[in-house]
């Protein structure tokens, strides 16, 4: 009996196919974390706006990519004045809690 080789298909790197997937979760919510962006760079300024940066909204709570460690740990104490600030120039509902990652941006 004749084994039957099966189609080729073209192998796609995994890299691909999940940034693929991420761009699709995220495409939804470009326009609104765009413009959380442009309000954090506005309202908080640098030098915070140069190693933080607004990556996700999940409900009322903001995840922010920090720069480093060091960064994460000083914006943590500084956590309650960015909130206030960052609701003062946010045209939406209010943002409740910021979680802080260390991550890219």
């Amino acid at each position: 009996m004749e084994k039957k080789n099966p189609p080729k298909i073209p192998f796609t790197p995994i890299g691909q196919v999940l940034k693929s997937i991420i761009d699709q979760c995220r495409a939804e919510n470009k326009d609104g974390i765009l413009q959380l962006i442009e309000v954090w760079d506005k309202t908080i300024g640098p030098p915070i706006s140069d190693n933080a940066r607004p990556f996700a909204i999940m409900g009322s709570h903001l995840v922010v990519h920090v720069s480093s460690s060091a960064w994460l740990h000083q914006l943590q104490f500084l956590k309650n004045t960015l909130l206030e600030k960052f609701n003062h120039g946010l045209p939406g509902g209010p943002i409740t809690d910021i979680k802080f990652k260390i991550g890219r941006f």
